[in-house]
């Protein structure tokens, strides 16, 4: 029988068998060695450090460290940290919460048996029922006909959406609460495939985007990052991910998303190397306030629809190879501070509806083909700072309205240019420096 009170220290040699009942305090040193058998009910406080073997009966609170082996019975109360290796079978039912901190790397062996509740890898509903639903809700975003077009860009898009992308979206998935979640992924890929991804410089998508050793070589890869000067301070989610790789897309490199809603916010690419044409499915990205796309090959013409965006601060493309005019619908971009054309082959004339432009500061349409005269209307735009009409075929009068908006007669206007020089093929009458700061060209 055990003694009526506990020794002060522990026996050298452990007994033979447990004690009846549990002491009221534990020992002050640990037995040099442990019992023969296990005690007959588990202690009320756990054990600073896990048993060697496990118990067939879960203590009552979980243990602060996990065990080395698993348990034959789950605990009642989730570990803090998941155990070291795997249980040898599923639990019944699937925990309430995830764990805090998730596994370092998958169990080495599957489970037996499977879970008693299924897992729906395909959003609740079969393959076939998920690509009709994506391909009949992105049939609003693109031409119908050139979607299901084999090698467009926006085939291309699709088929990778839908068989290729591991992030694998379902029709009612929504991050951006303005459209389901797949619609802004696949107009990014369209973006891509459309702009000749591929043989951009940086950011390329994987040569196998399944295969995560390649993802991983392709992030390698990516150094781009859309970190512009944002004098509005928002808080952007961006990365350097590689393109099409199955991280979220706000993380691909020269991308970036507001953290407040996962809206694309900013496309910022420079002297990537990017070729090919602007895709018009840019306008689904509502919330877009930075497209930048510069010193690349990029052709084709400005979509009219980038007219559209209700934030727009920043529309950059100047040094590619555009062509066609200047759409009337850019100048519907109240919130446009900066509209850098130069160095393009755009003709055309500049519309009068430039001057209801409120905020505009910049305005770069320098080394171009275009033609007319500069509209009186510019000098609405109160706020403009720094003009370049240079290299083109403009003639006529500087407007005086733009005259009156220089540094130096009170405006904030501190470069003024165009072909004010005499023997300038292409002459706009323009003073230095009482009007324009110097004529280049």
């Amino acid at each position: 029988m055990p003694s009526s009170q506990p020794s002060a220290t522990p026996s050298l040699l452990p007994s033979t068998q447990p004690s009846n009942h549990p002491s009221m305090k534990p020992s002050v040193t640990p037995s040099s060695s442990p019992s023969a058998a296990p005690s007959a009910e588990p202690s009320i406080l756990p054990s600073g450090e896990p048993s060697v073997q496990p118990t067939f009966v879960p203590s009552v609170l979980p243990s602060s460290q996990p065990s080395s082996a698993p348990s034959f019975v789950p605990s009642l109360l989730p570990s803090s940290k998941p155990s070291l290796h795997p249980s040898g079978e599923p639990s019944s039912w699937p925990s309430s919460e995830p764990t805090v901190i998730p596994s370092i790397a998958p169990t080495d062996i599957p489970s037996t048996f499977p879970s008693m509740l299924p897992t729906f890898e395909n959003c609740d509903m079969s393959k076939e029922q998920r690509r009709f639903e994506i391909t009949e809700a992105l049939k609003t975003v693109s031409d119908p006909v050139v979607l299901l077009t084999p090698g467009t860009p926006q085939n291309k898009a699709l088929e990778w959406l839908l068989e290729e992308d591991k992030a694998v979206l379902c029709p009612d998935d929504f991050s951006c609460p303005r459209y389901p979640a797949f619609v802004q992924r696949y107009v990014m890929a369209v973006f891509y495939f459309s702009t000749d991804g591929g043989t951009w410089n940086e950011c390329n998508a994987a040569s196998d985007v399944c295969d995560p050793l390649e993802v991983a070589k392709a992030n390698d890869n990516c150094t781009v990052l859309a970190n512009g000067i944002d004098v509005f301070r928002i808080d952007v989610t961006q990365g350097t991910d590689s393109w099409l790789s199955p991280s979220s897309e706000c993380l691909w490199g020269g991308l970036a998303c507001r953290n407040d809603t996962l809206c694309m916010d900013r496309i910022e690419l420079e002297d990537d190397g990017l070729g090919g044409t602007l895709p018009f499915e840019v306008q689904n990205l509502t919330e877009l306030r930075y497209l930048i796309v510069e010193e690349g090959t990029t052709s084709g013409t400005i979509p009219s629809e980038y007219g559209t965006f209700r934030t727009l601060h920043i529309l950059d493309l100047n040094f590619n190879t555009l062509t066609g005019t200047i759409p009337v619908e850019i100048y519907d971009l109240q919130l446009l501070f900066q509209l850098d054309l130069n160095d393009n082959f755009l003709t055309g004339t500049i519309a009068t509806e430039i001057g209801t432009i409120q905020f505009l500061q910049f305005i770069q349409v320098e080394v171009n083909r275009l033609s007319g005269t500069i509209p009186e209307e510019m000098g609405n735009n109160r706020f403009l700072r720094v003009v370049e009409f240079f290299g083109n075929q403009l003639t006529g009068d500087m407007p005086q309205g733009l005259c009156d908006l220089r540094n130096n007669t009170g405006g904030s206007i501190f470069r003024l240019t165009a072909d004010c020089d005499a023997g300038d093929a292409f002459f706009v009458n323009c003073s230095v420096p009482d009007c324009c700061t110097d004529c280049p060209f």
